[in-house]
């Protein structure tokens, strides 16, 4: 026989208690051993269990009310212990005290029950009957109490019973709650509705409800669309309120949505985006499907899905497909003709009263658009779909009488309110964007050719324009007045077209630095310094003032010019390099919680260029140390290099001096080759 059988035959486990029926009735009996050296087996004698016979005064579990006043003995009989009975008077007994409790605590349900199913009915009637003095009073009461009225306004039954799934938690209403956590009942800090209310979300998408829709386009027309305005936000909303498809579809609006996805994040943790992800995953998923869908009509809403699905690609680390996304989207536009003056799918069979709208969508839309492409062209080096500019703007009249009494807040949070100056800086970004667009082409073109000693002049002239461009912008879109996202954007898009400029004269010429001669009138190595200087600084400005809860997509690039500069820069006398350099390992780190693996690809290059740098540890900032030990034990795989980043060029890439070479201090290299080149990469 086993000795496993054997052990369970003869006991029970000791951490087991016995079942009742083990323990009754006189007839089993226990065996009693001494100590084995004493008796043997034969000498154990069977002892009798004593059944339930009580040993000792038995207690009563109650005694009843009079024979507690009285203090005396009570056996507890009911309905009437002996004592009452021989006494002849009332025998009461009394609940216990967790009786008692059980029965307020029942009894308070029950109200709340009924409390709560009234109120319901008070609220949906007024809804139905547009009481909004009652809504508002419910709001009023939420606002107070949020985490008493959130169970009660998020309960199914209030709103639309049909929706399926249920709320994911992205609202306006959880960060009230967190802040009420946090800050106690004060004055909130955030705003009380989003700015953008959605009613009929449930027409285009079934992942989310109009709550969630409200919170994630206002993020995105808050944070994201501003720097390009590649959706015109009034067309947009007025078409997905009435089911109109010229200016919204279900592929632009899941897009819009993911968008958000990535600028949303819980006040409780900042880090803490699990919310965020799980959504954003159906969103992604839905938006795979549509693309198949919807990808073969010429239409407006298509070709911003296909830039918006472009630039998400390339937070994914998958820039050639990305790119070609960008280019499909900038074609369809060319093929909508959104680059003439009037064309037919903006203007035909339009009302009187619609021109307005629609003129100022058309060059909002049509400038956004020529921009990205430019854009692509200056970081991918891909030549633009556009060869020329729209041959519509906004005159800077115009852009003042749109910009007039427009207000920004950085939602959710209810201040600063600036005066954004929308049209202002889309009127001067448009001029910006003809000379980037100039210099895009031409760093295309010289790097098949090479930059004879003519070709010097030509430099001069675009740097020129450039100087020309930052000297005439007024203070309204300076950042000295005006800190809002697009601005500070604006500017930073000015500083990375100065070191792209600079980049192409110092990698396809043979002029050295020492050669004063041709540097009398433009001096690349000083150009791209200066500029990439200004970078770092509005890097810390941007920082400042809105922190890294939200940042443009375009943040990705700048981040990875000013890190990996600032390390060519640290040194104890300039302890405003180590401030940039953890800014932006920190900045790249939080996108990382809402973007793609671009975000880590540009940690992993910053931690290889400070790594190669071999500094002094004391320079290194101790936020960005804790960072790149966590990387450390991701690796990177052929298949990541083969598709991550590989046409992005990684400017500024600081050269050992051992390394330098014809007296250039830099070199620009492929982000693909830099991590090839690094000894210590492990690669599976």
């Amino acid at each position: 026989m086993d000795s496993t059988d054997t052990n369970s035959s003869s006991q029970e486990p000791v951490d087991q208690l016995p079942s009742p029926s083990s323990c009754s009735g006189p007839q089993r009996s226990v065996i009693v051993r001494s100590r084995p050296a004493a008796l043997s087996p034969a000498a154990q004698l069977p002892v009798p269990r004593l059944g339930s016979t009580p040993i000792g005064r038995q207690r009563t579990p109650r005694a009843c009310q009079p024979c507690r006043e009285r203090k005396t003995k009570c056996d507890g009989s009911k309905p009437i212990c002996t004592q009452c009975r021989r006494l002849n008077i009332a025998c009461t007994y009394s609940s216990s005290k967790r009786e008692r409790q059980q029965l307020a605590i029942e009894c308070a349900q029950g109200k709340i029950k009924v409390y709560e199913t009234l109120l319901r009915q008070i609220y949906e009637e007024s809804r139905k009957e547009g009481r909004t003095c009652i809504e508002e009073t419910f709001h009023k009461h939420f606002l107070a109490s949020p985490e008493i009225f959130s169970s009660f306004l998020g309960s199914q039954s209030l709103f639309e019973q049909q929706l399926s799934p249920p709320n994911p938690g992205l609202s306006l209403r959880r960060m009230h709650m967190a802040w009420a956590r946090r800050n106690g009942n004060g004055t909130p800090q955030l705003c009380q509705e989003p700015p953008i209310r959605i009613k009929g979300i449930r027409a285009w998408t079934s992942l989310v409800d109009d709550e969630v829709a409200s919170h994630l386009l206002s993020l995105y027309f808050a944070w994201e669309n501003p720097t390009w305005q590649l959706v015109d936000q009034h067309m947009f909303l007025r078409d997905l309120a009435s089911g109109s498809k010229k200016f919204c579809s279900p592929l632009l609006v899941h897009a819009l949505l993911f968008f958000g996805c990535s600028y949303s994040y819980s006040l409780d943790r900042i880090t803490d985006r699990q919310e965020e992800k799980s959504l954003g995953k159906k969103l992604y998923a839905e938006i795979q499907r549509l693309w198949q869908t919807e990808k073969s009509q010429v239409n407006l809403p298509i070709a911003q899905s296909s830039i918006l699905i472009g630039l998400l690609c390339c937070t994914l680390g998958i820039d050639r497909l990305g790119t070609k996304y960008i280019l499909h989207g900038a074609e369809l536009c060319h093929k909508l003709e959104l680059h003439c003056k009037s064309p037919a799918y903006f203007y035909s069979n339009v009302n009187r009263d619609e021109l307005g709208p629609i003129s100022r969508c058309h060059k909002l839309v049509a400038w956004a658009v020529f921009d990205v492409q430019a854009l692509a062209a200056q970081v991918y080096r891909k030549l633009p779909v556009w060869e020329q500019p729209p041959a519509v703007c906004f005159s800077l009249d115009e852009a003042a009488e749109l910009d007039e009494g427009v207000e920004w807040n950085p939602y959710p949070f209810n201040f600063p309110v600036q005066q954004p100056f929308y049209y202002t800086a889309a009127c001067y970004r448009s001029a910006l964007v003809m000379v980037v667009h100039e210099i895009a082409i031409a760093g295309i073109n010289f790097s098949k050719t090479g930059i004879a000693s003519d070709d010097w002049q030509y430099g001069h002239q675009l740097h020129q324009k450039l100087c020309n461009w930052m000297t005439s912008l007024p203070s309204c879109v300076m950042p000295q007045s005006n800190t809002t996202p697009h601005v500070l954007c604006l500017h930073l898009y000015f500083q990375a077209t100065l070191v792209f400029l600079s980049d192409i004269f110092i990698l396809y010429s043979k002029v050295t630095r020492n050669d004063e001669s041709s540097l009398a009138q433009f001096d690349p190595w000083t150009v791209k310094s200066q500029a990439l200087d200004a970078v770092g600084s509005l890097i810390l400005r941007y920082k400042q003032r809105h922190g890294w809860k939200s940042i443009p997509v375009v943040f990705l690039h700048y981040f990875c010019l000013a890190g990996v500069h600032s390390i060519s820069q640290l040194e104890p006398q300039a302890p405003q390099w180590s401030l940039i350099l953890e800014s932006c390992v920190v900045g790249l780190w939080h996108m990382s919680l809402g973007w793609g693996r671009l975000c880590t690809a540009f940690l992993r290059t910053i931690e290889l260029v400070l790594k190669a740098s071999k500094l002094d540890e004391s320079l290194i900032p101790a936020k960005v140390t804790v960072i790149f030990e966590q990387l450390d034990t991701a690796l990177w795989t052929a298949t990541d290099i083969s598709s991550l980043s590989a046409d992005y060029v990684v400017h500024h890439v600081p050269v050992r001096a051992s390394e330098s070479a014809a007296g250039s201090e830099f070199k620009a290299e492929g982000l693909e080759n830099l991590i090839r080149s690094m000894d210590h990469l492990s690669m599976n």
